[in-house]
């Protein structure tokens, strides 16, 4: 459906969250019998071994990454066709080892196998660039916990952007947390609407032109949300208001629609 291929936004991670929800990203929702990353991990002992792995573990099946396939190595290394559980470790390095694929810095690049347009905008950023200089600066999963299923784009900004652009900062960052929070909502409310049109115009059988609108509404929808990856916020501002008045004409419709054709019954 249409609806389910809208990216999710933003989430939230603090500094210690970030390490810590790193430690699993699990792999995808039907490994197979001979894959020892599930096999261990979703074991009724492995709770009392490590409760704190096993909570990371339950998190990340309702996440997109179990939806979407994402296995164990492809982000952490490891071999999961090894039945030992040293071997199946090899070469998986704790994320505050410079080596790891999960570490700060490297993170772009092992998400961006995934997703280039967006690694491909957030290159484009301020943020990139500082992350690249000699100290801390937002990565993937500041904003996109690994194993949320649903990121709360008020935390990100709460607990994110606000601790590093807060007015009067000692680094004299701009102070635009109060802007990021409107985008986001914008884009939030938008994201809304997209998925109650198609719910609407797929009930009646997606009368006129419906179908075509709403998959143009869809890509545009990407696209914004692509560019929120630089940071733009001037300009994310503007096109998330533009989205969000486009759909809420499509989305007034269907439920017109919808109102008509039940009180036709």
């Amino acid at each position: 459906m249409l609806a389910e291929r809208i990216v999710k936004l933003v989430g939230h991670l603090s500094a210690v969250g970030l390490l810590a929800s790193c430690l699993l990203v699990a792999s995808g929702a039907a490994w197979g019998a001979q894959n020892s990353c599930l096999a261990c991990h979703s074991s009724s002992g492995f709770f009392s071994k490590n409760p704190r792995l096993d909570a990371y573990y339950k998190q990340w099946t309702g996440s997109t990454h179990a939806q979407s396939g994402v296995k164990c190595q492809s982000c952490h290394g490891g071999n999961p066709a090894a039945a030992e559980a040293a071997a199946a470790h090899q070469g998986v390095l704790p994320v505050s080892n410079p080596g790891s694929r999960l570490y700060f810095r490297n993170q772009p690049a092992t998400c961006g196998k995934c997703h280039p347009d967006k690694l491909g905008q957030f290159r484009r950023s301020k943020h990139y660039t500082a992350l690249q200089g000699d100290r801390p600066a937002p990565t993937c999963t500041t904003c996109h916990p690994a194993m949320s299923n649903r990121p709360s784009y008020k935390l990100i900004v709460l607990n994110a952007c606000r601790n590093c652009h807060a007015p009067g900062n000692p680094a004299g960052l701009p102070d635009i947390a109060d802007q990021a929070e409107r985008a986001f909502h914008e884009l939030n409310v938008a994201r809304g609407f997209l998925g109650w049109s198609t719910v609407h115009f797929e009930a009646q059988g997606w009368p006129g032109d419906s179908r075509a609108t709403l998959a143009a509404l869809d890509a545009d929808y990407d696209g914004v949300v692509n560019r929120v990856h630089r940071f733009d916020l001037d300009k994310t501002e503007v096109e998330a208001s533009d989205i969000l008045a486009r759909l809420q004409i499509v989305f007034d419709e269907a439920r017109t629609r919808a109102e008509s054709a039940r009180k036709a019954k």
